[in-house]
């Protein structure tokens, strides 16, 4: 089987368009297994050592992740660089999807599996998470800048991001709704068992990408060209105001949007128990999972009859009235210092349904948006460079996530929640020891909740506070600056279409939007 084969045109293969998408599913399982319970499973596992405690080594993850994700965003574009300038037997883009899957499916079981006494664990922390950063991120440019080249049509477009999109909602969906219901209890088994399935899941797709897609033939394949320089690159990013302005935008959405995951799991535990907050956490999932999904599978028939503006208008009118309600719902037992009940679940699931519907086609949009500003680079440059202007996604993402990182670190940390899970975590320590049963550690962490007091409400409400109030203003500063910087509607799209269809473009045509 030749690995390297190749399409030409706009229409992308059968093949293709189901593989292609349907495989992003094993890489949001591991990214979300990542993103969001890397940090759990070190909240609820990790020991309180002396000269090295509970505290002090969160604080040192943190700073860890904050820096390295940083890093990681800044080395996105050298990565892309060195992407765009391959020309493999493999392909241009397959063997980077290949080599980095490796690396980070051998990483992702490592961090859940393995763990020291003391300092020594953030020094294995640190190396290991270095080599999972680099190697998730060739894989992940890899996969999002081949979306991009496989066609240039319009619809086409549309509709294989929203397959993309859809599949790689499913497996957020799988690993976030499955992984809380199952680690409370017997936490080191379980996500050391959970690491090893989904990183197993993750390669065989990634490989399926490479053995069975097609690349869209470029002339890079068949003729000499001549490779661009890093400082060349750099340049040519600054001088794409539409991508900068989608860098933006995605950076203020990807921070609002992760703070309720990244949060959510710890207040649904301290609000309804430890036994049964990670359980309400995956209702909750799965609301987000099935409103999500059919937002993003009724986003080409949506995009088609209204204009970008306007649903992202809606779109975020929607998404801030959730957040205000979700607020409202848990606030009031807080100041009452009432225990949160079924019937406040029951409240938060209705208010999920609109939050993540919008959120859904906002982000669909949002996709739709970075890509078209491709077309805007070689309409006002002369080049694509596919790889370049595309890792402008993951190093938002990866700035965001710092961010996120950072804000959720302080809320905790000033809530006092940290006080609570270090009691959850000995529990959890002696669970593995073999001293408590699986049920012994849940009604044992149940009781230090409880036993928590006004700490227990404080840590409520600065909890709700960064999944929602802190959301919302990020979403209007995003949604100011897309309505009042970003150009690119569809009349500008099929403008700057045309004109690259007849040649018309480059720096001698002085294109501006």
């Amino acid at each position: 089987m030749r690995i390297n084969t190749t399409f030409s045109g706009e229409k992308v293969p059968k093949t293709t368009k189901i593989v292609y998408p349907v495989c992003g599913i094993g890489r949001d399982m591991l990214y979300t297994l990542f993103s969001l319970f890397l940090m759990t499973f070190i909240t609820y596992t990790m020991s309180d050592d002396i000269g090295a405690s509970y505290k002090h080594k969160m604080l040192a993850i943190t700073i860890i992740l904050i820096v390295y994700r940083i890093w990681d965003g800044i080395n996105d574009p050298m990565i892309g660089t060195l992407i765009e300038n391959s020309n493999l037997k493999m392909g241009k883009y397959k063997p980077w999807i290949l080599y980095g899957a490796i690396g980070s499916a051998i990483t992702t079981v490592l961090l859940f599996s393995i763990s020291f006494e003391g300092w020594w664990y953030i020094v294995f922390f640190g190396v290991t998470y270095l080599v999972w950063e680099i190697t998730f991120t060739i894989n992940d440019i890899g996969y999002w800048s081949m979306l991009p080249s496989l066609t240039s049509d319009a619809q086409e477009r549309v509709k294989l991001s929203t397959y993309v999109t859809v599949a790689a909602s499913v497996g957020a969906f799988i690993a976030g709704g499955l992984v809380p219901m199952i680690f409370p209890g017997r936490a080191e088994v379980a996500f050391r068992w959970i690491s090893i399935v989904i990183a197993t899941i993750y390669l065989i797709m990634q490989v399926s990408i490479v053995l069975f897609t097609k690349e869209r033939e470029r002339p890079e394949q068949t003729e000499k060209v001549e490779r661009t320089k890093f400082t060349d690159m750099i340049k040519m990013a600054f001088k794409n105001k539409q991508l900068l302005v989608m860098l933006g935008v995605i950076l203020l959405y990807y921070t609002g949007s992760s703070l309720l995951n990244a949060i959510g799991l710890n207040y649904f535990i301290l609000a309804f128990g430890y036994g049964t907050g990670g359980s309400y956490m995956t209702i909750v999932t799965v609301v987000y999972a099935v409103g999500t999904v059919i937002a993003q599978i009724l986003f080409p028939v949506i995009e088609r009859k209204i204009s970008w503006e306007k649903l992202i208008t809606v779109t975020f009118i929607v998404m801030v009235i959730g957040y205000i309600i979700f607020f409202i719902i848990g606030f009031i037992p807080v100041i009452q210092k009432d225990e949160l009940k079924l019937g406040h679940l029951i409240s938060f699931v209705i208010c999920s349904v609109f939050i993540f519907s919008a959120q859904g086609l906002f982000y669909s949009a949002l996709l739709i948006f970075i890509a078209n500003t491709i077309e805007y680079n070689e309409w006002k440059t002369g080049e694509r460079n596919e790889s370049v202007v595309f890792s402008a996604r993951p190093f938002a993402a990866k700035m965001a996530s710092s961010l996120q990182l950072l804000l959720t670190y302080l809320l905790l940390f000033l809530g006092g929640v940290y006080d609570i899970t270090q009691q959850i975590s000995d529990f959890e320590a002696q669970g593995g020891r073999g001293e408590l049963s699986d049920s012994a550690v849940i009604e044992a962490a149940d009781a230090a909740i409880n036993g928590a007091g006004n700490a227990l409400y404080t840590g409520q409400l600065s909890m709700l506070i960064g999944m929602t109030v802190i959301p919302i203003v990020l979403y209007i500063l995003a949604y100011v600056l897309l309505k009042r910087k970003f150009k690119i509607n569809k009349e500008a799209y099929a403008m700057m279409k045309e004109d690259i269809d007849a040649g018309r473009i480059g720096p001698k045509y002085n294109h501006e939007l």
